[in-house]
């Protein structure tokens, strides 16, 4: 039966020549490796260097190897290669660094050479090893035009964004004046309106009595309701264009709670006739506009009997936790009939009413966003834990000042 050799009786491998190795290394290397003596004479090239420079072996070996550096380095090479000699301070050697090589046909090439000292029988030697750098600069200066196109393109941008911006501003401020131009003169016109169905109705009393038929009152009431929808619409629209034409909110510390006692107070009348209980927790002392911040109050509590469920008395609450960044969270909640996921975003635009049947013109909304934003807060709505709403609104605390306001 035959075994296969174990370790032991196995003949061993046999060790390459060290001469046949070197040369087998010179010749397989994949970037030019020069041997030079210590007067710069090429002794070895191998088939690398050929294919870089464009000679035969034969044409190198004997030359000296400045004949492959362009001015000036040609003519300081020799001073280099004795001042290392002589001193000891290497300028390449042992150090490496990126040159310009010259070709048999005139052209340069980029490489980078590592020099490195060799010592046999007291005669200095050095080996050369060049690495061809023609690609990696060709990608460098890609890269240098496509980040000079990029910047080029990211200037042009931001100067169209501030153009558009300046534009936009200057739009948005005709608009403001527009709107508030607009709201105002329309006043004078509707008192018209408003006073002419009075004195039509002193006119029509007294040459066709006191009562009309019923045709007569149902066109008169259809004409009164729009005179006061208009009524409110322009007033609404006033207190928005006040809120973009009054400059950056005032920064004053403000008693949340006193605020809301005061708001409260002021809507007694209001809150009676709906049956509305009114819970305040703990509120802070905030940094802000006293009098936008009665508004959004204000506005938030009449939304809610507005859109009170009459099905339950009306319970409202309010209350605040602190936040992060020195911003504080106000949050006012009711039981009313609540207003639908899709809907919570789109209430805050102007003109926009989450339920149509509902008296209002669907402003009051789109003044507390305004108003939250211009103290560098945030407002957003959830849903009651018992039905209704939650409109949640951040603003500073009285030692956070909000983004571009003034103290």
């Amino acid at each position: 039966m035959h075994h296969p050799a174990t370790g032991a009786d196995r003949e061993p491998d046999r060790q390459p020549d060290a001469r046949d190795l070197w040369q087998a290394v010179l010749r397989t290397a994949v970037d030019p490796i020069i041997i030079i003596d210590q007067d710069g004479v090429m002794a070895h090239v191998n088939e690398a260097t050929e294919q870089l420079f464009g000679y035969e072996a034969d044409e190198l070996i004997g030359r000296n190897v400045s004949s492959l550096m362009p001015e000036p380095h040609r003519s300081a090479h020799d001073g280099y290669l004795q001042s290392y000699l002589v001193t000891g301070e290497a300028r390449i050697i042992g150090i490496g660094r990126e040159v310009e090589a010259l070709r048999a046909d005139g052209s340069t090439v980029p490489v980078a050479l590592a020099v490195s000292e060799i010592k046999l029988d007291g005669r200095s030697w050095f080996t050369g090893i060049l690495h061809d750098l023609t690609k990696r600069h060709l990608v460098e200066a890609e890269l240098r035009e496509a980040k000079h196109g990029l910047e080029e393109r990211v200037r042009e941008r931001t100067a169209q964004l501030e153009t558009s911006m300046v534009e936009l501003s200057r739009s948005n401020r005709d608009l403001e004046q527009f709107a508030y131009i607009a709201s105002h003169d329309l006043q004078a016109p509707l008192r018209n309106v408003r006073q002419g169905l009075e004195l039509l109705d002193d006119h029509l009393g007294e040459t066709l009595g006191q009562h009309f038929d019923d045709e007569a009152n149902e066109l008169r009431d259809l004409t009164v309701a729009a005179v006061v929808r208009m009524e409110e619409m322009i007033d609404g629209l006033l207190s928005y264009s006040r809120l973009e034409r009054g400059g950056e909110p005032t920064q004053n510390l403000v008693d949340l709670r006193l605020l809301a006692e005061e708001v409260i107070d002021q809507m007694r009348p209001e809150l009676i006739r709906v049956g509305a209980i009114v819970e305040v927790e703990k509120l802070p002392t905030v940094s802000g506009d006293e009098i936008q911040l009665r508004q959004l109050l204000q506005n938030l509590l009449e939304n809610a009997c507005k859109y009170r469920d009459p099905e339950r008395s009306l319970r409202l609450s309010l209350d605040a936790t602190e936040g992060d960044e020195g911003m504080w969270q106000i949050s006012v909640g009711d039981n009313g009939i609540g207003i639908e996921a899709e809907q919570r975003n789109r209430v805050f635009d102007l003109f926009r009413r989450a339920h149509p049947g509902y008296e209002g013109v669907g402003l009051g909304l789109a003044i507390c966003q305004r108003i939250v934003e211009r103290h560098g807060g945030d407002i957003w709505i959830e849903s009651g834990p018992n039905g209704g709403s939650v409109f949640n609104f951040t603003v500073p605390g009285p030692t956070r000042v909000p983004s571009g306001t003034e103290t």
